[in-house]
C-alpha cells in the first residue's frame, strides 16, 4: 500500500511505473527510508543487483533475509517494493527486462508465503474467525495481498487467502462459511476499483469490518463503514481492530 493515490511505495508494489531514461543496467530506486540508513540502502541495493544479473541464490538470499530481520511490513515497504517498482520503471523505459520483473515477483511470492506463524500466542487475535483476503474481481495482481498474508501469519492472525479475481457471490460465500469477522479487497486498477459491490457483502454480529487496499479503488464512492489501509502497517491496525471487538 503506499500513498492513498498509487505512490511507488508502501503496498503499491504494482502501482503503474513512470517512465524516464533507464538505459543502463542500473534499476531506478526510490527508496526514502534508505536515504539516511546505510544498512537499509545495502539491502536494497543487494536485491536490485541480483535481480538484474538473474541470480536466483542472492535474490532468495536478499528477501529472506529482509523478512527475517525487519519483518513482513518493513521489508515489504522499505526493501522489496522499491526494488520491483524499480524493475517495472525500468520495463516501462526500455521495453525489457520482463524477465527480471517475473523471476523477481516469483521469489519475492515464495519468500512471503514461507513466512510461518509465531511459536508464541500474539494477544488481539485469537478467539475469532479468519481474515478473508481477496483481489476484487476480474483484479489479478494479487502480490500485496500475499504481503498482507504474511504480515498476518507473522502477528498470529488466522487468514484465508482467495487471491486473484474473486466473485463478490464467491466472497459472501465464503464470509459466511469461514464465520469472517474481517476481509480486505485489493484492487490494482480503476476498471476493478468500483466498491458499490462491497455494501452487498453478508451482515455479521459484530458487522463484518471491510478493510480494502490499492490505487484502483474510487475512495471518493465507498460504501459507509469501509476503511482503506495505505500500507501493510496501516491494513494490519485495522483488522487488529477489529479483532479486539
Amino acid at each position: 500500500m503506499g500513498d492513498a493515490t498509487g505512490g511507488d511505495d508502501g503496498f503499491d508494489a504494482d502501482a503503474a511505473p513512470h517512465a524516464h531514461d533507464a538505459g543502463d543496467d542500473r534499476i531506478p530506486l526510490d527508496a526514502p527510508a534508505a536515504e539516511h540508513d546505510p544498512a537499509r540502502a545495502a539491502q536494497v541495493g543487494d536485491l536490485a543487483r541480483a535481480a538484474m544479473a538473474l541470480d536466483e541464490f542472492e535474490m532468495n538470499k536478499a528477501v529472506r533475509s529482509a523478512l527475517r530481520q525487519d519483518g513482513v511490513a518493513a521489508a515489504w515497504d522499505q526493501v522489496l517494493v522499491p526494488v520491483l517498482v524499480g524493475v517495472g520503471r525500468k520495463h516501462a523505459a526500455t521495453g525489457r527486462y520482463v524477465e527480471v520483473e517475473h523471476l523477481l515477483s516469483a521469489v519475492v511470492s515464495r519468500c512471503l508465503v514461507e513466512v510461518a506463524p509465531p511459536e508464541a500466542d500474539f494477544p488481539g487475535w485469537q478467539g475469532r474467525g479468519p481474515v478473508l483476503l481477496a483481489c476484487a474481481p476480474e483484479e489479478q495482481h494479487s502480490l500485496p495481498l500475499l504481503a498482507l498474508a504474511a504480515a498476518l501469519s507473522e502477528a498470529g492472525a488466522a487468514r484465508l487467502m482467495l487471491g486473484a479475481r474473486v466473485p463478490p457471490s464467491a466472497l459472501s460465500a465464503a464470509v459466511e462459511r469461514a464465520r469472517a469477522h474481517s476481509v480486505f479487497v485489493w484492487s490494482q486498477t480503476a476498471e476493478t476499483g468500483d466498491p458499490s459491490w462491497l455494501a452487498e457483502l453478508p451482515a455479521a454480529r459484530p458487522p463484518l469490518r471491510i478493510v480494502i487496499g490499492g490505487p484502483g479503488w474510487d475512495l471518493d464512492r465507498l460504501p459507509p463503514d469501509v476503511a482503506f489501509a495505505a500500507s501493510v502497517s496501516e491494513a494490519l491496525d485495522a483488522l487488529r481492530v477489529v479483532s479486539r471487538r
